[in-house]
């Protein structure tokens, strides 16, 4: 995957977990997160070689919280976001509009089409329900693709010119 959507994923991710009231923390800088991300490879290399002790894995799994790492591809992470969601309405998940609201208003006049960012994050939802449908599940993935290659980068953070 593309380390800058990636990147882009985990921001989007922590605005609707902070919106939800589940924010791990405070949100992590571009350099900051490859920096954990590096730490999190680098630990799992070592757990599967075995170097490390019982408690890496641990760290492994603080560390992927804090990334959010998996949050939207991930149906086993996506299943345990959703069931800890209260039973109340959360309007930011009525729509692919409301979903929208957590995008500044730089993110949406790049992505140039109302709903896409929306529909593409929230689309993400149903994969818990299809991973017993192989063959749906795989359509449902491929669609996610042809809709993040529309989106393209978009956060704001990749658009700020440096200053002179």
């Amino acid at each position: 995957m593309d380390p800058y959507r990636e990147y882009q994923d985990y921001v989007i991710a922590h605005r609707l977990r902070e919106a939800l009231g589940h924010a791990p923390g405070r949100q992590y800088t571009l350099a900051e997160y490859a920096t954990l991300r590096l730490r999190r490879n680098e630990l799992v290399r070592k757990l599967v070689a075995r170097q490390g002790d019982s408690a890496l894995l641990s760290r492994i799994e603080g560390i992927s919280e804090d990334l959010c790492y998996g949050f939207w591809s991930n149906p086993g992470v996506l299943k345990g976001f959703l069931r800890r969601l209260s039973p109340l309405a959360h309007p930011v998940l009525e729509s692919p509009r409301a979903f929208e609201t957590l995008l500044t208003p730089g993110e949406l006049s790049r992505i140039g089409e109302l709903g896409l960012a929306g529909r593409y994050y929230l689309g993400w939802f149903r994969l818990p329900g299809l991973v017993n449908e192989p063959v749906i599940f795989e359509e449902a993935l491929r669609e996610q693709e042809a809709l993040a290659e529309r989106l393209g980068l978009f956060l704001d953070e990749f658009h700020q010119v440096a200053g002179w």
